[in-house]
């Protein structure tokens, strides 16, 4: 048996499986999320308000994110108070937000608070914002995944 096979945990049978298992634990899914189409089912049947809760809990995030990123906190506090799911485009948001956290988390080698400061401290190529300033779009989404990508493969971020 390798050394890698001793360091990973078995539940764990690759990269991808493992930033999907920390997508699904920080939005506090009850059922395991094993992959992309796994991910798509659960947003087709639809997140329920805890999911942000959820994230908000793991990943520290402040009013002003949660409310800035996902959705106004009226809208929230409704949707809560009267038992409805996320729209369609909130449970993308809530997504999109715990997808970059978990690949940083990754990234940053399971280390969540060195994860939510780079999260959180602003970077020249992305005009000065921070990355969590830059998930109001999918393509500043996209841009983060890319700093990541960089990080992991060795360039500076």
């Amino acid at each position: 048996m390798s050394i890698a096979t001793l360091d990973r945990p078995s539940a764990i049978k690759s990269p991808e499986e493992s930033i999907y298992a920390r997508i699904g634990v920080l939005l506090g899914l009850k059922s395991a999320v094993h992959s992309e189409v796994d991910l798509m089912e659960r947003l087709e049947k639809g997140l329920a308000v805890a999911a942000v809760q959820s994230l908000r809990k793991r990943v520290g995030l402040t009013d002003a994110e949660t409310f800035g990123l996902i959705a106004p906190r009226r809208t929230l506090s409704r949707r809560e108070a009267s038992g409805q799911l996320l729209s369609r485009e909130e449970a993308d948001k809530t997504v999109r937000v715990a997808r970059v956290t978990a690949r940083a988390q990754q990234v940053f080698g399971g280390k969540p608070n060195y994860a939510a400061d780079w999260l959180r401290t602003a970077k020249s190529a992305l005009g000065d914002r921070t990355p969590m300033q830059a998930l109001v779009t999918e393509s500043g989404a996209l841009a983060v995944e890319e700093l990541l990508v960089g990080i992991e493969h060795g360039m500076f971020a």
